[in-house]
């Protein structure tokens, strides 16, 4: 019969190990390898408008949580992403 194992969390142990700058520079890494996927993607479509430009808000680890994101700048950004999903498909490039 298996033995029961008791898990009591450190919820400030998690807290801390989310606010690590260990865990910032991991997806600051993750989003800059998915932008560069991304910038690749809007650079091979022909565009009449001009180039979209792919930007990284870097991750704030004064905040509750850790977070990033990879940002397109261009008008017709969305409609690309709802026609095309360079940047959909370019998370794959995080792993």
């Amino acid at each position: 019969m298996a033995n029961l194992i008791r898990y009591v969390p450190s919820f400030r142990g998690m807290k801390a190990l989310a606010n690590s700058r260990d865990i910032d520079q991991d997806l600051e890494r993750r989003a800059n390898q998915v932008a560069g996927v991304a910038q690749s993607g809007f650079d091979s479509l022909d565009l009449h408008s001009g180039r979209v430009q792919v930007d990284v808000l870097q991750a704030q680890s004064d905040s509750d949580r850790a977070r990033v994101a990879v940002i397109a700048r261009h008008p017709a950004a969305l409609g690309l992403e709802a026609n095309h999903r360079i940047l959909g498909s370019a998370i794959g490039a995080a792993r």
